[in-house]
């Protein structure tokens, strides 16, 4: 859904002059993982609100501090700080987030709508209503993944709820979303932000070696992000003109897949190019393929806050070497280098791309918009030239489960035509 132009500043909306007047603040927080461009989102947003005399909160390591403490042990300057002009400004200059992030999670024992009238389950989320209410924050802005985008809904319903008793509250259930991720699985935008530049700094790590396999004619198996979709292994393998992509979007219609299932698909990819005289490749290989890994395969994953498998501990890269190397001299009697290597971490917050500079930007601007007019539980996107639109929670979440739908890749679509179409290329050379 389009929303409309840009107000001038001497046009404020009934929104608008709801917040000046009872001098109520807009918090803004980011939790999840890094991304290329998050400061942009927050630069963007502040500048339309300051340049409208509201004032602007931003809470620093997401919903670690709010989620615990009690609202009046939070500290100015070392839990959350005011954001003026002069940091809004700085931080375009800034790669390292601002205000900080993490994972943590205040809805995690939430499973379906009825959990959200358990006092017990619910503690942490109404020690972040009383926050908002303490701080005087009359609109909320998050930023993050999938899960953020839950705990936005959670705090929307529980507001509502509030609100029905209370209709004086400072905090009325005005939250927006801004979808982060760097591995492109949002269902509702069609890039995220921060993906282009993250996938490109990953491909040239990975064309490197590439280079260095060719070279020392020996191949390199490597390990990159991306729990449930293949997007930035995929566009990584694309760029450094990797051998093979593994990505799960390929298992995803079987219950499991085996380590060795994996070595002997990549075996017979070894085997052939060897007899057109390639002796060399490289291998991309989704972390989220762990996920697709027998139970028995998985027990010993931890897991994060959310609830899910810490899929860095599974070091699938290194275990489909490991059993690539024997399966290979098992079939040819010779040894031979297959290298495991782990890209990641390091991508997640590189200069944004100006593709990426542009996306955050506006995502900053939608968020604004969309409080601005009134709205509320909608995820801003970004769509076609970089038009600014709106999505309600309701089209995101699953009513029954409350989980947020993914956007995998379509294994019948183009991109993953082109992946698939360019590997056979590099193979065939």
């Amino acid at each position: 859904m389009s929303l409309q132009t840009t107000h001038s500043k001497n046009s404020l909306t009934p929104a608008i002059l709801r917040l000046r007047s009872k001098d109520l603040k807009v918090g803004i927080l980011h939790s999840g993982g890094p991304a290329p461009g998050s400061n942009r989102v927050l630069a963007g947003a502040a500048k339309q609100f300051l340049d409208r005399g509201v004032q602007v909160t931003g809470f620093y390591n997401g919903f670690e501090f709010i989620q615990d403490m009690e609202p009046f042990k939070l500290i100015p300057g070392k839990h959350y700080t005011a954001i003026s002009r002069e940091n809004a400004s700085y931080v375009l200059d800034a790669n390292s987030f601002y205000l900080h992030t993490s994972r943590a999670n205040p809805g995690k024992d939430i499973t379906c709508f009825e959990d959200l009238k358990d006092q017990g389950k619910t503690r942490k989320l109404v020690n972040i209503l009383n926050v908002l209410e303490y701080l005087k924050i009359g609109a909320l802005i998050s930023i993050g993944g999938d899960d953020t985008l839950k705990i936005a809904n959670y705090l929307f319903h529980m507001a509502k709820i509030r609100r029905d008793s209370q209709d004086d509250m400072c905090f009325q259930g005005a939250i927006v979303h801004v979808p982060k991720t760097i591995d492109n699985d949002y269902y509702g935008i069609p890039w995220t932000f921060g993906y282009f530049t993250a996938a490109e700094s990953a491909g040239r790590s990975v064309r490197g070696l590439y280079d260095d396999a060719k070279a020392t004619n020996c191949y390199h198996i490597v390990e990159l992000m991306g729990r449930r979709a293949g997007w930035y292994t995929a566009a990584a393998s694309i760029f450094a003109r990797g051998t093979k992509a593994l990505i799960p979007e390929d298992y995803e219609e079987r219950p499991f897949v085996r380590i060795g299932d994996l070595a002997e698909e990549l075996l017979e990819i070894v085997l052939k190019r060897e007899s057109r005289g390639k002796e060399y490749g490289v291998f991309c290989v989704a972390e989220g393929i762990a996920d697709k890994l027998p139970p028995e395969d998985k027990e010993c994953f931890e897991l994060d806050r959310h609830g899910n498998p810490k899929l860095a501990d599974a070091k699938i890269g290194d275990r489909i070497a490991k059993e690539l190397s024997r399966l290979y001299r098992e079939a040819t009697g010779r040894d031979k280098g297959f290298k495991p290597q782990l890209v990641g971490y390091e991508t997640r917050q590189n200069p944004p791309s100006l593709y990426d500079v542009l996306l955050t930007s506006q995502l900053g601007v939608g968020a604004f918009r969309l409080i601005e007019e009134g709205r509320e539980a909608e995820m801003v996107t970004v769509r076609d030239n970089l038009e600014i639109g709106g999505i309600p929670f309701c089209d995101l979440v699953e009513p029954q489960t409350l989980l947020v739908k993914n956007r995998n890749i379509d294994r019948n679509g183009d991109f993953h035509r082109l992946l698939r179409s360019l590997e056979e290329s590099f193979s065939e050379e």
